[in-house]
């Protein structure tokens, strides 16, 4: 499932993918197909960001975002204490 939905500020779709790890291609995988149901509901030439957040990515799922036109913002969870 999507872990967030929403709209940016210019009014496109966002899916927002959160990781509590690094990240593999299988991540890249699941965000990309979950940007092209998106586009299909809504209509095809509509304007999805697909973004994944997790505390870093491996070199072939950062090679995978490029080619698929997906983000990556790295974001470590706060250590508990």
């Amino acid at each position: 499932a999507v872990d967030i939905f929403g709209e940016d500020a210019e009014g496109n779709a966002v899916v927002v993918e959160l990781k509590r790890r690094r990240f593999g291609p299988d991540a890249v995988g699941q965000l990309n197909r979950y940007v092209e149901a998106l586009r299909r509901d809504l209509h095809a030439d509509a304007t999805v960001r697909g973004i994944l957040v997790a505390p870093s990515v491996t070199d072939r799922a950062g090679r995978l975002l490029e080619r698929r036109d997906l983000e990556f913002v790295s974001l470590s969870p706060i250590p508990e204490t």
